[in-house]
């Protein structure tokens, strides 16, 4: 049997903010979605959020949660799509990187973050949410539903988006027309204030792929 550490939600003393940073420590490494949306009103918003995935490849659709802040209000992000049903996903890369962590700062209503960050903002194909000029990839996305998991502060409100238009830089493709990782160079989050390169890794050929094994 496993030694050490044993917490049962059901009886534990911690707060769900002392569980939070533990979760944050052993789920990782996190990507990054950083988030481009825009309100009724029209104004931009861009925030990164570290709890985002791709869930399906047909149809491709993309998650990612904004959890609700410590009022339990909807943080800016998930009030635009809310109101628009679209936002858009730029990549977060070692070379963006001090200008996405300066997104994550809470301005007021109706600040915009690019401006904030000295970021460019670029018009998208299909919906308002602005592309981000500095990242690599920028995926557009319109709303498929919004799942709920709570409505006090910190409970997650899962985005679920329909990929609907991909933007790649060629900069970062490879020989083969694929990502090349190398070119990329994305991060990832971790706990605290630690984040993550991707420049150190190993492969694995899947037992499930007879055509890439060996004999």
């Amino acid at each position: 049997m496993m030694c050490g550490m044993i917490i049962d939600l059901a009886q534990t003393d911690k707060s769900w903010r002392d569980m939070h940073r533990l979760y944050l420590g052993f789920v990782q490494p996190r990507p990054i979605a950083w988030a481009s949306t825009i309100g009724r009103d029209g104004s931009v918003n861009l925030a990164p959020f570290s709890f985002y995935n791709m869930v399906s490849a047909n149809p491709p659709v993309v998650i990612f949660s904004p959890a609700l802040n410590r009022q339990g209000d909807p943080k800016d992000t998930l009030r635009n799509i809310r109101e628009t049903g679209e936002f858009v996903v730029a990549t977060a890369t070692e070379d963006n990187a001090v200008a996405m962590n300066d997104t994550s700062t809470e301005f007021p209503y109706g600040v915009s973050e690019f401006a904030a960050a000295g970021l460019t903002p670029l018009p998208a194909v299909s919906v308002r949410a602005k592309l981000v000029k500095e990242s690599p990839v920028n995926i557009e996305c319109r709303m498929r539903q919004i799942v709920s998991l709570g409505c006090e502060s910190g409970a997650g409100q899962v985005v679920f988006g329909d990929v609907r238009v991909v933007h790649i830089d060629d900069a970062i493709l490879g020989a083969d027309g694929l990502i090349d990782p190398d070119k990329l160079k994305a991060i990832g989050r971790m706990g605290g204030h630690l984040y993550t390169r991707t420049r150190d890794r190993f492969e694995l050929i899947s037992v499930r792929d007879p055509a890439k094994r060996g004999g």
